[in-house]
């Protein structure tokens, strides 16, 4: 069975007349956010109802398709009733409703109609009353055919509201929330929820270098928040400055190149913090992030080879033995907790290493001692990996 999500964008806010839908929320609207999570539950559509369509909303849409969101914009009930296949599991979303997305897959797996409730005692009236101790928390899963039948007798009630009653009168079962929720109403809403999202978007991940770097790439972050800048371009100026340094290297300008790389450093880590803030997670596969660590090897490479006239060719198997070393410690860390690994090598690190012997002119042991490094990461990495296998039995 297919889940498509239902998305109200109707309802105004409290404040001065704005949509729920366009409410600020991290950087973007309250409406992408809503899509994203629901895009990220397992909805293979998402249709939005709207009666108008404000500039605001109409760029959030836009953002939407062009990050390639399933979406459907009905102008009316009988409209998102047509987009709406009746064997679907419709996952119902409030205007304005945000939860986490563990929530919403709990809803698209539950049997029948459900509904998620809060406690009445802690939520106010923007939560619709279900009964003397609950209220509804913006979201419910039904039959696709439920949304059929209620847009042909709706008239000019309130299609969420008629949803939900509908739903209860066919006897939906109450799911409790078991984590945070919110019907985004006015900015004052926003606070505690955006907190929260930073929070979790502002999580260091990485290396010591990364570690290093995590004050400078949270300003930075959310100076581009609100702004029309995305993962894919710093990403993209990530690996073209990787790239240009690994040329200055084969041409041995060394400055030149580590200067590039340095400044290369924290520039994917802010397009991964950016993407979780906008819940664009699936970077891994894009092409800079393919690009980056080869355009890295290559500037390895390119080093070694630069050095080899003056020094001797051993320089060059020094610099393709330091990479073999990393690509084996990456083999054996992938996919394990191991102990210490926040100061394994890697390409952060690696770069900053460079730098006191940069200083010093000796470029030749700064490569000696990127090669110490790689290769006693890859022997701590083989020992924690094996140590943490369980002995087998004969």
């Amino acid at each position: 069975m297919a889940l498509t999500a239902l998305i109200a964008a109707y309802h105004e806010s409290a404040e001065s007349g704005a949509l729920r839908a366009t409410l600020p929320l991290a950087g973007r609207t309250a409406l992408e956010r809503q899509a994203r999570l629901a895009a990220a539950a397992g909805a293979a559509r998402i249709v939005v109802l709207v009666e108008r369509m404000p500039p605001a909303l109409t760029a959030a849409l836009d953002r939407l398709r062009r990050d390639r969101v399933p979406l459907h914009v009905a102008r009316s009930a009988e409209e998102a009733a047509e987009a709406v296949d009746p064997n679907d599991r419709l996952l119902l979303i409030a205007d304005g409703a945000i939860a986490e997305t563990s929530q919403l897959e709990r809803l698209a797996r539950a049997e029948g109609p459900v509904v998620l409730t809060v406690p009445d005692a802690a939520f106010g009236e923007l939560y619709e009353r279900i009964d003397a101790a609950s209220r509804w928390a913006g979201l419910a899963a039904v039959d696709g055919s439920v949304l059929r039948d209620t847009a042909s007798m709706l008239h000019d009630w309130d299609l969420q509201s008629t949803l939900l009653r509908r739903a209860l009168q066919a006897g939906a079962r109450h799911l409790a929330a078991d984590g945070p929720v919110a019907i985004l109403d006015s900015r004052a809403d926003l606070a505690a929820l955006e907190r929260q999202i930073l929070a979790s978007a502002a999580e260091a991940r990485g290396g010591w270098a990364s570690r290093l770097f995590a004050p400078l790439e949270r300003i930075v972050t959310h100076a581009l928040m609100t702004g029309p800048v995305g993962p894919r371009a710093i990403g993209t100026a990530a690996a073209m400055l990787t790239a240009l340094g690994a040329l200055a290297f084969f041409y041995g300008w060394f400055w030149t190149g580590l200067a590039k790389l340095l400044v290369a450093t924290p520039l994917d880590g802010i397009a991964a913090r950016l993407a979780r803030l906008r819940m664009q997670d699936d970077i891994g596969r894009s092409w800079w992030s393919l690009l980056l660590p080869a355009m890295s090897a290559a500037a390895l490479v390119s080093l070694a080879y630069a050095l080899a006239p003056t020094h001797g060719w051993g320089m060059l198997l020094l610099g393709l033995t330091t990479l073999a070393f990393l690509i084996a410690s990456w083999i054996e860390a992938e996919g394990r907790a191991l102990k210490g690994s926040l100061f394994l090598a890697d390409r952060k690190g690696m770069v900053w290493l460079m730098v006191p012997f940069a200083l010093f002119d000796a470029w030749q042991a700064g490569l000696a001692a990127l090669f110490a490094y790689a290769a006693g990461s890859f022997f701590w990495a083989q020992h924690q990996a094996h140590a943490a296998m369980p002995d087998r039995q004969d």
